[in-house]
């Protein structure tokens, strides 16, 4: 008997012009690539140079030790499997040459995870989902006690008070979209 096809192989992957995508991207074996300080800066820095080519909007993010979530506005012209490729992809190399590494790397387990973002509603839980991660996992208590993500520019912009995330736990821990 033939074993079956892989899952993986046979998900399709929407692709929306000009929608709004939450996506989650993990690191190979969960390796916490992004505890450290200078790699998290390398991310992000590659991230930059990534929407040169495949232009998009950051909504939200939070880059956690083993994985990140983004909310991201991806315009026609972009194709999201592309960008995301072209970040992941970038990143290893940008990696590899700040390590002095000439031989073959692999950081982030295959592909990546999507979701369109249906409504306000929808657009708001996943909002929330990724600044309430790092509480979640256990990393801070506190959500402003996390660096690494934009929650702090939605305090400065009035969205969110310095507080957040400690009241809101007990709704907020009921969404589990890992």
């Amino acid at each position: 008997m033939e074993s079956p096809e892989p899952i993986r192989s046979r998900i399709h992957r929407w692709y929306v012009p000009n929608a709004l995508y939450f996506i989650v991207g993990v690191t190979q074996d969960r390796r916490p690539l992004f505890a450290e300080t200078t790699h998290v800066a390398l991310l992000r820095e590659t991230l930059h140079r990534v929407k040169e080519l495949h232009p998009f909007e950051m909504k939200a993010y939070v880059f956690l030790p083993d994985h990140f979530h983004v909310l991201l506005f991806v315009p026609e012209t972009t194709n999201i499997s592309r960008l995301l490729q072209s970040w992941q992809r970038n990143f290893t190399l940008n990696y590899k040459a700040a390590h002095g590494i000439a031989t073959a790397l692999r950081l982030w387990q295959r592909g990546f995870w999507d979701h369109v973002i249906r409504d306000a509603n929808d657009y708001e839980r996943h909002f929330h989902y990724i600044h309430y991660n790092p509480v979640k996992h256990g990393l801070v208590r506190q959500v402003c006690e996390y660096p690494h993500s934009s929650f702090h520019e939605y305090v400065r912009r009035g969205v969110y008070t310095p507080d957040w995330g400690v009241a809101e736990e007990a709704t907020l821990s009921k969404l589990d979209f890992e």
